[in-house]
């Protein structure tokens, strides 16, 4: 069922429940006050009757309390009854009504008035006393039929279908009115294609639901958008990485084989550059493997106690011993008691992977080959590490950039590199949750600040 159906008929049956509960109120306060002004009158007619009877009790005889079924009367509407205190029947309009039995008039006589049915008649029954202080038990009987409450229901009827008739008509404009934005909205899907992700919704109103819907599915197509756009860069980008590389190494050995004889010192030049330019495209490999893992393995990335002065250390030597002209600077601080403080909760290969990225930009960066590392234990187990070096620093512009796939700046153009280190330690900060503060003074360095906050 569509929604705009469903809305119309929720309507209605709401509509049609409270009409239902109004018109049935109205009948039935209605009805019992018509019953209440009958009875009423049945009392006073009774009475009147019963008052111009007993005017002269001496002529009251009692009554044979049996049919008379060889007589024929005409059909009554009314009949007013006396009984005497024997429970002798003294007075009657139509003596051939059926009487109420013995048993009816003692449970009657016991309290003041009654009203009862019996049949297609209603009854009154109330005790009087006469002038000379004898009581008599009163009995009217009647029909109740009102014309009024037969139209009154006519009306509620006839009310309630015209009323429904104009709720469904309107419940189903009301619906289309109610809707019509969403069908704009999902028009204005239907119309953005895949080769252009830039179109955005529009919607009327800014303060409705609708209006948080749009905003939302418009950040949703940014970061589809961003998305395509880095898998675009990033082909575009690979591509360009792996063939620099590729081409430097196939020009070389082209070179070395285009002439028929070498010498021994040529060759061995030739293939000690082959096998940097090979370093080189295998790092850019093993980044991008790393950078890929990280991406595809999100949630399944198996933490882990890891000591962090350690694990410093062992990205000092490594780094070191990969680059013997490179300088590693360390500085702890706040060195806690106990052992157990110095840990920190996450992936150690990761973990590794971004602190040597960021010593490896810091030294190659600085004119002295020079990187400063500062760990600051914290008593509450919020650690911090400092990563600075003495380079170049980065312009503001820049600065928001240096996280993206293979960017690069104008200034960083001359220093070997992918562009892939700063984008791999983004991923895995944002995984174990730890905040990144990049600040940088041009002319003066860069300071790379790891907030940890979950610790073992």
């Amino acid at each position: 069922m569509q929604i705009r159906s469903k809305l119309t008929l929720q309507f209605i049956l709401l509509v049609a429940g409270i009409l239902l509960f109004s018109h049935y109120f109205i009948y039935f306060k209605f009805r019992e006050f018509s019953i209440n002004e009958f009875y009423a009158g049945l009392r006073s007619k009774s009475l009147m009757t019963a008052e111009m009877v007993l005017h002269d009790e001496s002529t009251l005889k009692p009554l044979a309390n049996q049919l008379n079924t060889g007589s024929k009367t005409l059909p009554f509407r009314e009949n007013i009854i006396i009984y005497n205190q024997n429970l002798e029947k003294v007075f009657a309009f139509n003596p051939n009504a059926n009487p109420l039995n013995p048993q009816e008039l003692k449970n009657i006589k016991k309290g003041n008035e009654y009203h009862f049915d019996r049949g297609k008649s209603n009854l009154i029954c109330f005790r009087h006393t006469s002038q000379s202080g004898k009581e008599y038990l009163i009995v009217g009987e009647s029909v109740f039929s009102s014309e009024y409450l037969r139209r009154l229901c006519n009306i509620l009827l006839i009310t309630f279908l015209i009323a429904i008739g104009i709720v469904a008509a309107g419940g189903w404009i009301y619906a289309a009115q109610a809707l019509a934005p969403v069908s704009r909205i999902i028009n204005q899907v239907d119309q953005i294609l895949p080769n252009d992700l830039s179109a955005r919704l529009r919607v009327k109103s800014q303060k409705d639901e609708l209006a948080r819907l749009v905003k939302t599915f418009n950040r949703l197509l940014d970061r589809i958008q961003f998305a395509f756009k880095m898998q675009k860069s990033f082909i575009s980008n690979v591509s360009h990485e792996l063939k620099n590389p590729l081409s430097v190494i196939i020009s070389q050995l082209e070179v070395s084989l285009d002439k028929a004889e070498r010498s021994p010192q040529e060759y061995r030049n030739t293939l000690s550059s082959v096998l940097d330019d090979m370093y080189e495209l295998n790092g850019i490999t093993e980044k991008l493997l790393q950078l890929a893992r990280v991406y595809s393995e999100d949630t399944n990335i198996p933490f882990e106690n890891v000591r962090l002065d350690e694990l410093m250390l062992q990205c000092r030597e490594t780094l070191i011993r990969l680059h013997p002209d490179y300088h590693v600077v360390f500085d702890l601080e706040g060195v806690p008691e106990s052992e157990e403080d110095l840990y920190v909760h996450g992936n150690e290969p990761l973990l590794r992977a971004a602190f040597l990225n960021l010593m490896d930009n810091g030294c190659k960066f600085s004119p002295d080959k020079r990187v400063s590392v500062k760990i600051h234990f914290d008593a509450l187990g919020k650690h911090r590490v400092e990563i600075s070096d003495h380079g170049p620093g980065i312009s503001e512009k820049d600065l928001q950039l240096i996280f993206q796939p293979f960017y690069r700046s104008s200034e960083s153009i001359h220093v070997r590199g992918s562009g892939i280190g700063l984008s791999l330690v983004d991923s895995i900060m944002k995984i174990h949750k730890i905040h990144m503060d990049v600040r940088s003074t041009q002319g003066v360095g860069t300071i790379f600040r790891l907030n940890f906050t979950q610790v073992a």
